[in-house]
C-alpha cells in the first residue's frame, strides 16, 4: 500500500501517499474502516501523510458475502463444480460468444484433467457439466449421452458450442496483434453513494491491448448491509468501449461498460491513470458533493 484514499465526513476525497507513515492497522485494512490520518501542512493531493491510525473493528468482516462454497462474490469469484474451487470466469474461463447476435456470453471451464468442461451462461441458464468423448475420427468432444445435448469441440483454433448440429456459441477470434501491444489488466476499487445504506462497493477490473482502448470486463457491485444487514453482489461481464467527449469537455475520455446481458450500461470518465468517475446516463458527473470515483488498486 503505497497510497490511500479516504472519505471525509463533510464527502471530500482526499489522497495521500504512505510509503514514510507510521501505521497502526491493527486489523489490517479494509474498505469501509475509519481512518484517522495525520500530515502537516495545507492539503494538497498525493502529500506524504507522517502517521495512519485504523480504527480496531468491533465486529471484523471476513469474507461478509461469501457464499455456501466460501467465494466471495464482491471479488468477482463464483464456485466452479469441475475445479472445486472459487474461480474468476473472465481469468480462467474461455469466453464464447453467441453466434445468433443476441449478444448471451458463454464461458467454458474445464476441469484439471480436462475430462470434464462447465458451461456458465450469461443469461442465468444453469450451468451444465458435459463430459470428454473420443471421436471416431480422432479428436475429442464434450457432451452427455441425450439427443439434446449441447456438444463442445475445438474446430481449428476456436472452441464451439453447438446442440442438434446447429453452432449456437463460438470463442472470438484474437484480432489482436503484435502494433497494439500487450494485453494490458487493471483494477479499481471504490465506495459509492447509495440511495439507502452506507454505500455501494465497486471492484472494476479492464483488460484491453496497450495501445487499444477496447477490451472486456469484469464488474462486482457489492451493496453493503443491504439485504437484513447483509451485503448483496452483483457481477457483469462485457465490452469495454472508449469513447470521446462528455458535455463541456469534447476531449475526454470515456471508458463505457456494455454487460453481456444487453441491459446494463455504465459510463466511466478516465480522470487519469489511477481514476475513473462514475457519469449519469447524460455523460455527466453526479451533481452531488459525495463521491462517485474510484481508485486504481492494481
Amino acid at each position: 500500500m503505497n497510497t490511500i484514499a479516504i472519505v471525509s465526513p463533510t464527502g471530500d476525497t482526499m489522497h495521500f501517499s504512505t510509503l514514510d507513515a507510521e501505521r497502526i492497522i491493527p486489523d489490517g485494512l479494509l474498505l469501509q474502516d475509519s481512518a484517522t490520518i495525520y500530515y502537516t501542512g495545507k492539503y494538497k493531493t498525493g502529500m506524504p501523510a507522517q502517521k495512519i491510525e485504523i480504527a480496531p473493528r468491533e465486529n471484523p468482516i471476513v469474507g461478509g458475502d461469501r457464499d455456501e462454497h466460501g467465494c466471495i462474490g464482491s471479488a468477482g469469484y463464483t464456485w466452479s463444480e469441475v475445479r472445486q474451487d472459487c474461480i474468476r470466469l473472465f481469468e480462467q474461463g474461455i469466453r464464447m460468444e453467441a453466434t445468433n447476435g443476441s449478444g448471451r456470453i458463454a464461458f467454458l471451464v474445464f476441469s484439471p484433467d480436462s475430462m470434464l468442461v462447465e458451461l456458465f451462461f450469461s443469461d442465468r441458464t444453469p450451468n451444465e457439466i458435459l463430459e470428454r468423448r473420443n471421436l471416431p475420427g480422432g479428436g475429442h468432444a464434450w457432451n452427455i449421452e441425450d439427443d439434446d445435448t449441447k456438444n463442445v469441440r475445438l474446430n481449428g483454433n476456436l472452441w464451439t458450442i453447438s446442440q442438434r448440429e446447429k453452432l449456437i456459441y463460438s470463442q472470438v477470434p484474437n484480432k489482436n496483434n503484435a502494433s497494439l501491444g500487450e494485453i494490458k489488466s487493471y483494477t479499481y476499487e471504490g465506495v459509492l453513494p447509495a440511495a439507502s445504506g452506507p454505500g455501494i462497493r465497486y471492484t472494476l477490473t479492464v483488460q484491453h491491448p496497450e495501445y487499444s482502448g477496447d477490451g472486456t470486463f469484469n464488474l462486482t457491485t457489492t451493496y453493503i448491509e443491504a439485504e437484513n444487514g447483509k451485503d448483496e453482489s452483483y457481477s457483469y461481464t462485457g465490452r469495454l468501449f472508449t469513447q470521446r467527449g462528455i458535455p463541456g469537455d469534447n476531449d475526454a475520455t470515456v471508458w463505457q461498460l456494455v454487460a453481456d446481458n444487453q441491459n446494463d450500461i455504465f459510463n466511466f470518465l478516465h480522470e487519469n491513470d489511477t481514476t475513473l468517475t462514475l457519469l449519469n446516463s447524460e455523460f455527466k458527473k453526479n451533481d452531488s458533493p459525495l463521491n462517485y470515483s474510484l481508485y486504481l488498486v492494481k
